[in-house]
């Protein structure tokens, strides 16, 4: 269970809409919430008013108004707003590990009426670098719909179960359905691979009294079959593992499939880190 949900805000309105979720977030959690807003050393902020020329108050004033919002909602939990200097991708992440038990919360879009210095980029860059779950929202997903459905999708990867285990804890929180997809080849072994995790997954969730469905498909290779199966189901959060490449020289280099994901979902999407015990000898 997350103790700590983290929002990162840039006052935009993707940013707007992503506090949302993670107010829903700290309710069915009974979580603390935290605010957190991080100016750049080359942060040119943008305010109607030019006598307010004095960024720090202005961000804490603005991140006070919608600390107040929260605490409306947010009765049992505190409610925290927290101002950081530096890059948002480190800042965001060292207040996540500072908390621990931290679940993070970010907008993928736009920032409206300031610097573009929070956006698209940076979102990517707390997700290659987060120790937690990150949890993705654009802009026009609807803040008002409940998280009923989740849908999970299993390949052949040693990494692929590790997302059951936090999809469980949501599915209990919002009780939620898990829908669990194989993503089945034309390869016979692949597939026995597959089974076996899915077999494995059912076991994990009737042990815990979740609801889920099982499906198998070999429509889900494109990401955009990834979209159409979650639409079949109705889901309303997809949950996948992080990509990271290995290969090159910055070690926390977001996937190119899994940036994909995240930047083109038309629902939330939670990217859980690999817990790299798996591959020790």
């Amino acid at each position: 269970m997350f103790k700590n949900i983290i929002i990162g805000v840039d006052f935009s309105e993707c940013s707007q809409n992503a506090l949302q979720h993670a107010v829903s977030m700290a309710v069915n959690f009974k979580a603390d919430l935290t605010l957190v807003h991080v100016i750049s050393p080359d942060e040119k902020l943008v305010v109607e008013s030019k006598e307010n020329s004095d960024i720090i108050t202005f961000a804490q004033e603005r991140l006070e108004q919608y600390a107040s919002q929260c605490r409306l909602v947010v009765t049992e939990n505190e409610v925290r707003t927290k101002i950081r200097m530096g890059k948002p991708e480190r800042e965001i992440n060292a207040e996540a590990n500072l908390l621990g038990d931290a679940l993070i919360t970010m907008g993928t879009h736009g920032c409206s009426g300031f610097e573009e210095f929070f956006v698209g980029s940076n979102t990517y860059k707390v997700v290659s670098r987060a120790n937690c779950p990150v949890l993705t929202i654009r802009k026009d997903v609807d803040i008002h719909r409940d998280l009923t459905d989740i849908s999970l999708v299993f390949d052949d990867t040693r990494e692929t179960l590790q997302k059951l285990k936090t999809a469980a804890i949501f599915a209990k929180a919002f009780q939620a359905k898990v829908h669990l997809t194989g993503l089945y080849t034309k390869s016979p072994s692949i597939n026995n691979v597959i089974s076996g995790y899915l077999a494995n997954a059912e076991d994990y969730l009737m042990e815990r009294n979740i609801r889920f469905d099982t499906n198998r498909s070999e429509n889900v290779r494109t990401i955009d079959g990834l979209f159409e199966q979650a639409k079949l189901v109705n889901a309303n959060m997809i949950i996948i593992m992080r990509e990271v490449e290995l290969a090159t020289e910055n070690m926390f280099k977001l996937g190119h499939v899994s940036e994909r994901i995240v930047n083109r979902s038309p629902i939330p999407v939670l990217v859980v880190p690999v817990d790299k015990s798996i591959y020790a000898v």
